[in-house]
């Protein structure tokens, strides 16, 4: 789950906020006990992070690559990403106003009874706080790195995953592959703002559930602006799953 998806989860589950935990259940191993009777005091995300803060801590959900929720909230059925295909949850909780159910997640606890002002949300692409200055200095200053390492590393663009990164790279038509130092100064000012623009349009897109027929190059195999062929391949130092055109994407 991509940032937008966690800043949209955030908001669907606000209903929750003030209600205690009715039962906890799941088969991670961080010591489920300590939450229960617990009453939410606020949910947040930040990046691919969901944090929902109790009166002395706070539970760091951590969705990694293939994370997902499912919730029912006030009786109505809230998606994630991914369909859960019968798995049994990492972590359930049940509400007398509904239930959210986590998978393929790393938890943590975090020690803190103000959590969120512990993260520093102006790398958080969907935060008002967004430092698009701060983005560029720190972009630049990994000259030698493929840029779409770099659009993934979360202490830059916090919430930026896989698929804004292929679909900003086909939209400001550099390739993946391509070092920072290689790139034009005013091609990475553009790439920078396309990660907030295009994130909020990815977000209005999930509320819609239109995400999957809008993406123009993620999982594609024709180009749609020369009609050329997508290549697919893994690349950088991180082995993500890049989709580009090479003739529109040229190194």
């Amino acid at each position: 789950m991509e940032g937008p998806s966690l800043y949209l989860a955030a908001e669907q589950l606000k209903p929750f906020v003030h209600q205690e935990l009715i039962q906890v259940s799941g088969n991670s191993k961080i010591g489920l006990e300590r939450l229960y009777s617990q009453k939410i005091d606020e949910i947040f995300s930040w990046g691919k992070h969901l944090v929902f803060q109790f009166d002395t801590f706070a539970l760091r959900v951590h969705f990694m690559l293939f994370g997902s929720f499912e919730a029912t909230v006030a009786g109505k059925p809230v998606t994630g990403d991914y369909k859960k295909n019968n798995r049994m949850p990492r972590l359930k909780f049940e509400l007398s106003n509904g239930h959210i159910e986590m998978y393929s997640c790393s938890l943590k606890y975090l020690e803190l009874s103000q959590a969120k002002a512990s993260y520093d949300f102006s790398v958080d692409v969907m935060s008002e706080e967004w430092d698009s200055k701060q983005a560029l200095k720190t972009v630049l200053s990994f000259a030698d790195e493929q840029i779409a390492d770099v659009l993934l590393n979360q202490e830059i663009f916090a919430g930026v995953g896989n698929i804004i990164k292929n679909e900003i790279l086909f939209m400001a038509r550099i390739h993946p592959e391509a070092t920072v130092s290689s790139i034009k100064a005013a091609k990475i000012k553009k790439l920078i703002k396309l990660a907030q623009t295009f994130s909020f349009q990815f977000y209005e897109w999930r509320k819609q559930f239109v995400l999957r027929k809008n993406l123009v190059i993620y999982q594609k195999s024709v180009c749609p602006n020369c009609s050329g062929k997508v290549v697919r391949r893994l690349t950088g130092k991180r082995r993500r799953w890049s989709f580009y055109c090479p003739h529109c994407q040229k190194p």
